[in-house]
C-alpha cells in the first residue's frame, strides 16, 4: 500500500480561495484516481487546512474555508505545506508573527514547503527563500524583490523548485505545481490523468508571467511613458534607437542608457515584447491570417514573428491562437507552422 501523505494548506483572512482549493482538489483527485484504477485501497493523500485558531477564515471573495487544525497543533506529520496568497497590497498575512513562526516550525519536519501566488512573501518573511530562486504572481514580484532582496526572484516562471522549497505564480499556477508534485510522488501517467480530469495542461506552454510581463512593465510609472505609448501605436513602423532618441530629445547613447536602466530591458528586447504582445491580442480576438498579423505588428514576415514568439513565450503563433483565440472559427484552426 502506498504511503499516505498529509497535504496541509495554511489559511488566513483574505486568502485567495483558488490558491488553496485548486491544489488541494488536485491532490484529492490524484488520490481518487488511484482508487478508481485499483492501484491502492486507501487514499494516498490526506488534505487538511490550518488556521490561526482552527476557525473558519474568510477568503477574498467572502466565502469562508473551515480549518481542521490550529497553528499550535503538531505539524510533524505534514508532508507538504501549501501557503496561499492573499489580497495584493494587504501585508498583514506575511507580517503576522504567528504565521511566520508556524512556517519556520513546519519547515523543520516538512518534506516540501510550497507557496502559491503572493504566499511567497510569507515564505520569504520566514527566511525560507533567502538565497533561493523563487517566483510569485507578476503583480507581487516587485514587492517580493524590494521587501526581501536576498530572494532571487524569477517572475517569468509558472513554478520553481529550489531545494525543498517550491514557489508558484498566480492563482491557477498552484494547480500546475500540484500536478508536478503528484508526478514526483507517483508518475507522469497519474499526473496526466488528473490534468485531463481538470481539463488543464499537464505542463503549460510558455510560462505564467511571460504572457503578461510586458503589460506589467507598462503599468509602472516611468518618465518614458510617452515613448512607450508612441511605440505601442507605431509598432508597424521602422523603429530603432535613433528614432526613439530623437523623439525623446536625447542622444542615442543617453537614451539607450536611461531606457535600459529604467525599463529593465534593451530597446530591441522591449520592441520584441511589444510586438509579441500586440500579436497575442490580434490572435486572441481576430481571424486575420498570420502574415497579416505579422505585418501589423512590425515583424514583416510570419517567420520573424514565429521566432519572436519562440523566444518570448515559447509557443508558436498558431498554438497560441488555438489555445487563447476567442472566435469560434479560431478554435482548432490549423495554421501553416
Amino acid at each position: 500500500m502506498a504511503e499516505q501523505r498529509v497535504i496541509a494548506a495554511l489559511a488566513y483572512p483574505g486568502l485567495q480561495l483558488l490558491d488553496i482549493v485548486g491544489p488541494l482538489e488536485t491532490f484529492n483527485l490524484a488520490a481518487q484516481q488511484l482508487l478508481d484504477d485499483g492501484e491502492t485501497t486507501e487514499s494516498v493523500y490526506k488534505v487538511v487546512v490550518i488556521a490561526q485558531n482552527a476557525a473558519a477564515e474568510p477568503s477574498m471573495s467572502g466565502l469562508r474555508i473551515n480549518a481542521d487544525r490550529s497553528l499550535e497543533d503538531d505539524a510533524s506529520d505534514i508532508d507538504t505545506l501549501l501557503v496561499p496568497g492573499a489580497l495584493t497590497g494587504d501585508e498583514s498575512f506575511f507580517q503576522n508573527a504567528d504565521y511566520i513562526d508556524f512556517v519556520r516550525r513546519a519547515n523543520r519536519s516538512t518534506r516540501r514547503m510550497c507557496s502559491v501566488c503572493s504566499g511567497a512573501l510569507l515564505l520569504a518573511a520566514a527566511g525560507l527563500l533567502d538565497g533561493r530562486r523563487a517566483t510569485t504572481h507578476w503583480m507581487d514580484a516587485e514587492e517580493l524583490r524590494e521587501s526581501f532582496p536576498d530572494v532571487r526572484v524569477e517572475a517569468d516562471q509558472i513554478y520553481l523548485q529550489d531545494g525543498n522549497v517550491y514557489t508558484s505564480g498566480g492563482i491557477t499556477a498552484g494547480i500546475d505545481l500540484a500536478l508536478s508534485l503528484i508526478e514526483q510522488d507517483h508518475s507522469r501517467r497519474l499526473a496526466l490523468k488528473v490534468a485531463k480530469r481538470l481539463l488543464v495542461f499537464l505542463k503549460r506552454p510558455g510560462d505564467q508571467l511571460q504572457f503578461n510581463s510586458f503589460l506589467a512593465a507598462q503599468s509602472r510609472p516611468t518618465k518614458f511613458a510617452d515613448t512607450l505609448d508612441w511605440i505601442t501605436e507605431n509598432l508597424d513602423a521602422e523603429i530603432d534607437t535613433a528614432v526613439l532618441a530623437a523623439k525623446a530629445c536625447m542622444s542615442e547613447r543617453t537614451f539607450r542608457r536611461r531606457f535600459e536602466s529604467e525599463i529593465g530591458l534593451t530597446i530591441k528586447r522591449y520592441l520584441s515584447k511589444a510586438r509579441v504582445t500586440k500579436a497575442q491580442s490580434l490572435l486572441e480576438t481576430t481571424s486575420l491570417p498570420l502574415v497579416a498579423i505579422a505585418k501589423r505588428c512590425g515583424f514583416h514576415t510570419s517567420d520573424t514573428m514565429r521566432y519572436a514568439f519562440a523566444r518570448e513565450i515559447e509557443v508558436t503563433p498558431s498554438d497560441y491562437r488555438r489555445r487563447f483565440g476567442e472566435l469560434p472559427e479560431q478554435r482548432g484552426q490549423i495554421d501553416s507552422f
